[in-house]
């Protein structure tokens, strides 16, 4: 190399020298490990003067932070290597410095190191940067990894990447979170029921935070030996995480174990329903008021009682400013509780016919109200509860005492009633002031047993005091009649009536009333007489008589009504039940009729189980009573009957003869019209045999003879067939149930119906059974299957359904199939007809309705059809009621 080329390398060197110095650290050491040199930037960075480095100890001015980073370095640099790395050191053993920077040796030509070079860049500020950040997500680290909650990180497709340790206790160690790397819960069946997948799903596609209550599992718990499963709830919370470019990255789950405030809240529902429901159900009236005198609450009993509207209907009612309520003071009785905090009873009449804005009860009611204030547990606001017992029952049977006193006051005066009261262990007798005036004395407090007794003559004495001992004795109610002797030598006859108090075997006090029945006694007397002679006078008469009341209450009966009835009936009975036959008759309505009218009612009653006619006559009598006279008329009605029926049998014999001409006629017609062709062909393929020159010709033509021949005898057989329903007039009957007949034709059809796929559907619910031929209906039933099998679409599976009802006591029954249908407009007048086909179906024979339509007409029936091409079938059969 000569010296011009030397001297520009030189050159070179110096500017990249230059270059160096200018942004980059430099310091040259020793193999000793002693400083050479360092550059301006190192002084800078270490803050020393170039004298107090030059010459020191590496390790004494930068002290490694990192020995084993700083024993490698050197390792590989003694061996001629160089080393680019990131190293910290500490400058005088205090103040870090990072630099990045290239350990460059320098070889002696004997193979050892004579000197390295550090060239690098000050990092110190950005090194202590990302070390910070290092100890600040380790420090986030151990905070995620010992929160209380669970912290779970999945990529956007739905792999679990890392999980803080709670979360891993809340799946268990044996979950496939742990143990299988691959698994996609978004797949797992429990979490799309849970909700969780659906809920990661939702986060994902629209990026935003989701938080759900989810059910996660079940845990077990032991108590006293027993294992009890218990809910686990917790409160998920998903949420995206997005980078600069707001490309979602991250998605994150939390799981906060909400189980105790979920069990609380269900413990806090359940009690809340409970106490609604207490409250809904009790038997009083329940009307909460806010502290403005506003509803905000009613229970069903109140609701009831006011026949209240449904809350949302239900007009804004306050207390405080409502007219009715000022009217009856309730705004008073609402502001006293609330003002005085304490609950306040009082009973209220209150007449709701004065408003019916918010009730319909429309009348005047007693009402027994307790208001009270409560403080609501939520906002502590004080608001007012009222319990409102409906006690105009009560109130109104009280009332009610008080006039039955006064009345009983009022009518012992009229009607001659006194009480009387025997303590049994004193013998005292306390009387009533009327009972002292029907035994002709003054009011006295008490008088003795002895005294009552001194007013009555012999006979009576003896007879009232073997009764008050009996009843004293064994508890038995008396009453009986007596007679007292007055002092002005006159009697009275006297109703005495008594019995004890039956607390213990030992009555304390005996207690009764006594009557003056002097006066009914004499009409009683004169009553009977006159009721002996009308019975004499009713019982020589040759129809049952009955006097009663209008609620059916006997007064009189004459033998013949007796005999009628069977029995011997006892005046004050009641008609229905000495004559319960009546029960479910006409006779109740035609004797509401009587007395509603006040006009006599005639009417007959036929009794099944005796066999029996009675034409009844009611009469309303001017005391107010009815007279009812009875008379057998069971021999005349049996004579109508059998002249009924004698003339209902010329007339069937009528119809018969009538029906077998019509019968002749169509059959003479039927023969006319369907054998005229085939004997026609059969003379004519007769002639052809006799001329056929050929044996194979007359072969032929005999075999076509005996196809005409079997045509005819079909023909024949069913002219016959039809012939002999026609004939049979009189064809038994019996009870037949339709579900039963159906499942009999299905056996016999099983294989068409099988072969078909025919579905069969029936709905016998509404008339289930009728009494008819069973080979008839029998017949009808399979003729419909037949027709719904032989004539079903191509184009869709065949069905048939069964449906009957009851109808003005007719029977009905329909068969709708969903064949290939008939075209009405063409062959409507013709689709009963022998003979008459629709279809080019080879088996149709036009037969099978025709017999039908004859076994329903001839059992008094009608049979009609309703089709439209390509939709189907719909028969409608009507059976004649028996």
């Amino acid at each position: 190399m000569n010296i011009a080329m030397l001297d520009q390398h030189y050159r070179h060197l110096q500017h990249l020298e230059a270059a160096i110095n200018a942004c980059s650290l430099s310091v040259s050491v020793n193999a000793d490990g002693t400083i050479a040199s360092v550059n301006s930037l190192m002084l800078i960075a270490l803050q020393l003067p170039a004298s107090a480095i030059e010459g020191q100890h590496f390790e004494t001015i930068l002290l490694p932070a990192n020995r084993e980073q700083w024993d490698n370095i050197c390792l590989k640099i003694k061996e001629g290597l160089a080393v680019r790395e990131q190293i910290g050191f500490l400058i005088n053993g205090i103040r870090p410095l990072w630099i990045e920077a290239g350990f460059s040796p320098v070889m002696a030509e004997n193979g050892a190191m004579e000197q390295f070079l550090i060239i690098g860049l000050d990092i110190t500020e950005r090194k202590q940067s990302e070390l910070r950040i290092q100890e600040d997500e380790k420090y986030f680290r151990q905070i995620l990894e010992n929160l209380p909650i669970g912290l779970q990180q999945f990529s956007t497709e739905g792999l679990s990447m890392e999980m803080n340790s709670r979360q891993r206790e809340i799946w268990g160690q044996d979950h496939p979170f742990l143990r299988n790397p691959d698994y996609n819960w978004l797949q797992d069946p429990l979490y799309r029921i849970n909700g969780l997948s659906k809920l990661f799903e939702d986060v994902r596609e629209g990026r935003d935070t989701l938080k759900r209550e989810v059910l996660l599992n079940y845990s077990e718990k032991n108590y006293d030996g027993i294992t009890r499963i218990y809910p686990v709830y917790f409160e998920a919370t998903i949420f995206p995480v997005v980078d600069k470019l707001s490309n979602m990255t991250n998605i994150f789950l939390i799981l906060d174990d909400i189980t105790e405030k979920k069990l609380a809240e269900i413990s806090l529902q359940k009690s809340e329903r409970l106490l609604d429901n207490i409250i809904e159900n009790l038997p009083i009236g329940y009307i909460q008021f806010d502290n403005f005198g506003f509803i905000r609450r009613i229970n069903q009993t109140q609701r009831n009682f006011f026949n209240s509207p449904h809350p949302a209907a239900r007009r804004q009612f306050n207390v405080m400013n409502d007219e009715f309520a000022n009217l009856f003071e309730l705004d008073d009785l609402f502001q006293q509780a609330l003002h005085e905090n304490r609950a306040l009873r009082v009973e209220k009449k209150v007449d709701f016919t004065k408003d019916e804005r918010w009730t319909s009860i429309g009348r005047e009611v007693f009402l027994d109200l307790t208001v009270f204030p409560v403080v609501n547990p939520v906002d502590k606001e004080l608001i007012v509860v009222a319990l409102v017992n409906d006690i105009t029952d009560k109130k109104t049977q009280e009332l009610e005492n008080i006039k039955n006193q006064e009345f009983l006051l009022q009518t012992g005066q009229i009607g001659k009633i006194g009480g009387w009261e025997l303590e049994v262990t004193t013998g005292n007798i306390r009387w009533s002031d009327q009972a002292c005036r029907i035994h002709g004395c003054s009011a006295q407090v008490a008088i003795s047993l002895e005294d009552v007794l001194s007013f009555y003559t012999i006979e009576s004495k003896l007879l009232l005091s073997h009764h008050i001992d009996l009843c004293i004795r064994t508890g038995k109610p008396f009453d009986v009649q007596l007679t007292i002797a007055l002092q002005d030598s006159t009697t009275r006859r006297i109703r005495y009536i008594g019995q004890s108090d039956a607390v213990s075997d030992q009555p304390q006090r005996l207690y009764g009333v006594v009557q003056d029945i002097t006066e009914q006694s004499a009409i009683r007397e004169a009553l009977s007489r006159n009721t002996e002679l009308m019975r004499l006078f009713f019982d020589t008469m040759d129809m049952g008589y009955v006097a009663m009341e209008p609620d059916g209450q006997l007064n009189f009966l004459n033998q013949k009504a007796e005999k009628m009835i069977g029995r011997k009936a006892l005046t004050g009975s009641n008609i229905f039940e000495v004559f319960p036959k009546l029960s479910g008759t006409v006779f109740y309505a035609r004797l509401q009729e009587c007395i509603r009218h006040n006009t006599s009612q005639s009417f007959g009653i036929y009794f099944p189980l005796q066999d029996k006619w009675y034409d009844f006559l009611l009469t309303p009598m001017q005391d107010g009573g009815i007279s009812v006279f009875i008379r057998d008329i069971t021999e005349s009605r049996k004579m109508q009957k059998e002249l009924r029926k004698a003339n209902e049998q010329l007339s069937n014999l009528n119809k018969n003869l009538l029906n077998q001409n019509k019968q002749l006629e169509d059959f003479a017609h039927i023969t006319s019209h369907n054998l005229r062709a085939p004997i026609a062909n059969l003379k004519a393929l007769m002639q052809m045999h006799n001329e056929a020159a050929s044996y194979q010709e007359r072969e032929l033509y005999l075999g076509m003879l005996h196809e005409v021949i079997k045509k005819i005898d079909e023909t024949l057989n069913d002219l016959v067939e039809v012939i002999q329903i026609r004939k049979d007039v009189n064809v038994e009957k019996e009870k037949l149930f339709f579900a039963d007949r159906l499942q009999k034709v299905k056996d016999i059809l099983l294989v068409d119906i099988e072969t078909s796929h025919i579905r069969i559907t029936a709905d016998f619910e509404k008339a289930p059974s009728l009494e008819y031929s069973k080979v008839y209906l029998d017949s009808i039933l399979q003729n419909f299957i037949t027709n719904a099998i032989r004539y079903r679409s191509p184009e869709r599976t065949p069905a048939v359904h069964l449906q009957t009802w009851l109808e003005n006591d007719n029977i009905f029954m329909t068969v709708e199939d969903n064949g290939v249908g008939i075209d009405m407009e063409r062959f409507g007048n013709k689709l009963f007809g022998f003979r008459k086909t629709f279809h080019k179906n080879k088996d149709a024979k036009g037969i099978g309705l025709f017999i039908t339509k004859t076994q329903v007409e001839a059992m008094g029936g009608s049979i009609k059809a309703e089709s439209k091409p390509g939709q189907g079938t719909k028969f409608i059969i009507t059976f004649r009621p028996e």
